[in-house]
């Protein structure tokens, strides 16, 4: 019989039963070098508490090369997918290149025979991160944890409530993208896609008082010339000067870059609960939400799950007056008693 006299190491089954740690992640991997060439992905949620609009997740796609994010907010995980394609459409048409690699976890939304057979179909690379090691997918992991943290300060410092959180990812995005980042030569993502810096005048504080003109094909002469209204975000497709805007009274959203801002004026803590409706004789119609991207593209986009603003609490249809009607009505007369009453006042009569 022949003996080796090379000896591999020898392992101990027991030792690796009882000691076994999981492996550090002190390794670097290659960085991209180009816009698109790897995405990375990871869906957060759900939340405690529905959005405006009822979703309880987000979802966001992350560019490695410029850091760019992109969210949308979905009401289910299986809305993943089309989440995706939208994103895909609108960033590959913004830059002229195709994504290469998407990075993500071994979620059942990531790894769904839909997903797959996409990913297949247009020639990309799904690098599916181990089961239990979020390590692997930890660009997106932290970075939703990023916003998450950034969210909950926003909605602290606003007290508008838990159902705006949707609004308040959308908003810490929108000023990720247009922060320096020193591992990137101080650039912000946005510059890498755009060419130059990008500006920074329009942006508010959330939650302050805006005036918003009404048009004058909506008034009369006598009417109010702006309604009151809460700055919750800014609208990208239109440009970063249209402001998103929360009616409390008509608990709606508008859309507007005729405004008043005034940062020093915070709201009442009741503001979106149990306010009446005014009668300033102006029904705005509510923005259509039907399927699209948002030029805030990377900043925070709406997918295709996205639906029309519920209007909460408003007795008038959307598409009439709000102006509030006063109906007096004689008193009720209990018709049991009114004979027995009579005989009453009569006797007593002298």
């Amino acid at each position: 019989m022949h003996v080796s006299n090379t000896e591999g190491p020898k392992v101990c089954g027991i030792c690796a039963q009882g000691r076994q740690h999981k492996e550090a992640h002190t390794g670097t991997r290659e960085k991209a070098t180009e816009i698109l060439e790897r995405v990375h992905s990871d869906i957060c949620g759900p939340m405690q508490a529905p959005s405006l609009n009822g979703e309880q997740y987000f979802i966001t796609f992350i560019d490695e090369m410029s850091g760019r994010v992109s969210i949308s907010l979905l009401h289910s995980k299986d809305r993943a997918l089309p989440a995706f394609e939208a994103y895909r459409v609108r960033v590959e048409k913004a830059c002229g290149k195709e994504i290469k690699a998407l990075r993500s976890d071994s979620g059942g939304e990531y790894i769904s025979r839909g997903f797959r057979k996409y990913l297949a179909e247009s020639g990309i690379q799904h690098i599916i991160s181990t089961p239990y090691n979020p390590y692997d997918n930890g660009l997106a992991e932290r970075m939703n944890g990023t916003i998450v943290e950034n969210a909950r300060c926003i909605l602290q410092d606003s007290r508008l409530g838990n159902t705006f959180w949707g609004h308040a990812v959308l908003r810490a995005v929108h000023i990720h993208n247009r922060i320096p980042s020193h591992s990137r030569n101080d650039k912000s993502p946005m510059e890498f896609w755009i060419g130059n810096v990008p500006g920074i005048g329009h942006l508010r504080i959330f939650e302050s008082t805006v005036w918003v003109h009404i048009p004058n094909e909506k008034r009369r002469k006598l009417d109010a010339k702006s309604v009151e209204c809460i700055l919750i975000g800014y609208e990208e497709d239109s440009g970063s000067k249209v402001y998103r805007l929360w009616d409390a009274a008509r608990k709606t959203i508008l859309l507007s870059r005729d405004v008043i801002i005034d940062e020093c004026h915070r709201p009442e803590e009741d503001r979106t609960l149990d306010r009446p409706v005014g009668t300033i004789g102006w029904d705005p119609e509510p923005i259509n939400e039907s399927p699209r991207i948002s030029e805030e593209s990377s900043d925070g986009f709406y997918g295709p799950e996205r639906i029309t603003p519920l209007l909460l609490a408003v007795d008038s249809p959307p598409n009439t007056s709000i102006e509030e009607t006063i109906v007096l009505r004689p008193p009720t007369v209990n018709r049991e008693n009114q004979g027995t009453e009579i005989e009453e006042r009569e006797a007593e009569e002298p």
